[in-house]
């Protein structure tokens, strides 16, 4: 009977240990708010620079320290997303050109882990972009030197593409999933 005391005690304290930590783990702090550090001339982007969280208990934390990011954003859960500034990379020395590296959008979770995403195809360039299907998905709207805008849509989770578009469509013929960054005035 002591043995069976014991045993219930032990499954007890494990269950309220358990029940305390899942309350604590509601109280996490998590992401409320993003802006960019500006780094003067570290990119060729105007407000580029590091990525700054504030969180719910006030805290603050610079996630990036490469000075090439831009537009950050917050998601209503937490998560926390920006897009790295393209680079040029020298050719070869008997080339004249210079090879460009495509924007990409990088996606905080809030587990800590960190998703890429690449705008659609040779447009290398993010215009905008935003969390969307409450944070399932993110679309983002690219171009490149010349041409039309294309739209991507991705999956949070997976990483892959549920839709794109790469040819002009005027704002009202947009897709319902690719108008939250598309152009009113195209």
């Amino acid at each position: 009977m002591k043995r069976l005391i014991c045993s219930f005690s032990a499954i007890l304290s494990v269950a309220l240990s358990s029940a305390i930590l899942a309350a604590g783990d509601d109280q996490r702090s998590t992401p409320k708010n993003v802006s960019i550090i500006v780094v003067p001339s570290r990119s060729q982007r105007a407000k580029a620079g590091n990525v700054n969280v504030t969180f719910s208990d006030g805290h603050t934390a610079v996630l990036t320290h490469t000075g090439d990011c831009y537009d950050a954003k917050v998601s209503p859960t937490g998560n926390v997303g920006w897009i790295r500034s393209a680079k040029m990379v020298p050719g070869h020395a008997s080339e004249k050109m210079h090879a460009i590296t495509a924007d990409s959008l990088v996606i905080r979770l809030l587990d800590g882990g960190t998703k890429k995403f690449p705008p659609l195809g040779d447009n290398h360039f993010i215009e905008d972009w935003k969390f969307t299907d409450d944070d399932k998905t993110v679309v983002l709207r690219s171009h490149g030197y010349h041409g039309s805008s294309s739209y991507v849509q991705y999956e949070l989770a997976s990483g892959k593409i549920i839709n794109s578009l790469s040819k002009y469509v005027p704002y009202a013929e947009l897709p319902a999933w690719a108008k939250p960054v598309g152009d009113p005035n195209s």
